[in-house]
């Protein structure tokens, strides 16, 4: 049987923590001692495997409020079921209300419900001053960190020597109500008298961000310095760029313009802005009114031309833009073209004497050269033709009628072979005299 099934039948007999209200020798100026009788893992046979018992200076009513209670480290493996269980609570305050509730946990992970709820005042101290507010001041900064510096105060406000100090720090203003939930500084020295001077770094910090920065004593009965103004550490200003963008490219899509890079890895990153040119030389023109988000961006504005060119720059949160990216090129015309292709040439028949055009295909995605090599009917070579550099689209290749000398041709039956890679095309065209 789990502890859940076990608290549910004997809570009445067997949960009952006992010991802060009939016995004043369990209450302490900073400590509450509670007592239960230990559990089985198995209604009453067996040994539970572990306690969780918590503390709030608000009551607890509801395992919600048990949750956001505050945990007791350290607490001893529970003893075998029927054995007397006693725990004290250290580090509480003075004449101060505290709510405490238990729960047990077998070894499956199963859980009680949670125990009676044990109301208990600690007793009234005649230390009743607390450490002076802890003043804390910017000895130095640098690009990741800040030093600070205090005097300590005294276990009375600026008399004796406090028992601990802890520093903490947050990006945001911190007060009492969200000192909880800024960074402990680590490394906080144990205080000296009230005067001893003590110096800190704090590491790791986002320094393009302005850091608050806090310190509070607390005395041997934890009564806890009020905050003093917290020190703030402006911000650096960043005037590095990031790193420029890589892997620029873009295609053709029905959409517009894809064009797309490999994205920047810097923490403080921001976006990219886009820019486009009709020439490599060009003025170039930014595309985005606000940071791209992404490593790609659609352009759906393009012009009606054979192509543009494309760049692209990094952007950081504070505004520093890296230099842009090599120019790439994207066509804009024979995104309908899949490969290479040579029709069948004009006029055709033709005369020996007159120029022949060859109406050659040019696909988008490339390559964009090609070699054309004429033969004649026998298959004797007859004259090379180069394209360079074509746009995709319609390309007009035009033979003037004369092999590789120089000379004209003769009247006949000649074949025209597109080359490109290893795709062959092949197109005949008649000479007559």
């Amino acid at each position: 049987m789990s502890p859940r099934s076990w608290t549910l039948a004997l809570l009445a007999a067997l949960v009952m923590m006992t010991g802060a209200s009939g016995a004043r020798a369990q209450l302490a100026e900073t400590s509450v001692t509670l007592h239960w009788t230990a559990p089985g893992d198995d209604s009453l046979t067996g040994r539970a495997t572990r306690y969780d018992l918590r503390w709030s200076r608000t009551a607890i009513a509801t395992l919600a409020d048990f949750n956001a209670a505050t945990p007791v480290a350290s607490l001893p493996a529970p003893q075998p079921a029927g054995a007397t269980e006693s725990v004290t609570v250290n580090g509480l305050q003075p004449a101060t209300a505290y709510w405490f509730a238990l729960r047990t946990e077998d070894e499956s992970g199963n859980r009680s419900v949670l125990s009676n709820i044990m109301n208990a005042t600690t007793l009234v101290s005649s230390d009743i001053v607390r450490p002076a507010p802890v003043i804390v001041s910017l000895v130095t900064s640098d690009g990741t960190s800040a030093t600070v510096g205090w005097s300590d105060v005294g276990d009375d406000s600026l008399t004796g020597t406090a028992s601990a100090l802890e520093v903490r720090w947050s990006y945001a203003t911190i007060n009492e109500s969200n000192y909880a939930q800024a960074a402990i500084a680590p490394g906080a020295p144990v205080p000296g008298p009230a005067g001893t001077t003590h110096t800190l770094q704090i590491v790791g910090l986002d320094r393009t961000r302005d850091v608050y920065v806090v310190a509070r004593a607390r005395d041997d009965v934890n009564r806890v310095s009020a905050l003093a103004a917290p020190l703030l550490v402006p911000h650096l200003l960043d005037t590095a760029p990031p790193a420029t963008p890589s892997g620029l490219a873009g295609a053709l899509e029905s959409n517009g313009v894809r064009v797309h890079w490999a994205a920047n890895s810097e923490p403080d990153l921001a976006g990219y802005h886009v820019y486009r040119a009709l020439s490599p030389q060009g003025l170039y023109a930014r595309l985005t009114t606000s940071v791209a988000a992404t490593n790609e961006f659609i352009d759906a504005t393009a012009p009606d031309t054979v192509s543009v060119w494309y760049a692209v720059s990094a952007v950081d949160a504070t505004g520093n833009e890296s230099a842009r990216t090599a120019a790439a090129r994207v066509f804009l015309q024979g995104g309908d073209i899949a490969a290479w292709n040579v029709a069948t040439p004009y006029p055709n028949p033709s005369h020996v004497g007159d120029p022949v055009t060859l109406p050659v295909s040019v696909p988008a995605s490339g390559p964009y050269d090609a070699i054309v090599e004429i033969q004649d009917a026998a298959g004797q070579h007859v004259r090379t033709l180069r394209v360079s550099n074509a746009a995709p689209g319609p390309y007009a290749l035009v033979w003037d009628g004369k092999n590789d000398a120089g000379r004209a041709t003769v009247p006949g039956l000649y074949r025209v072979w597109l080359r490109v890679g290893e795709r062959r095309v092949l197109a005949r065209l008649v000479r007559q005299p």
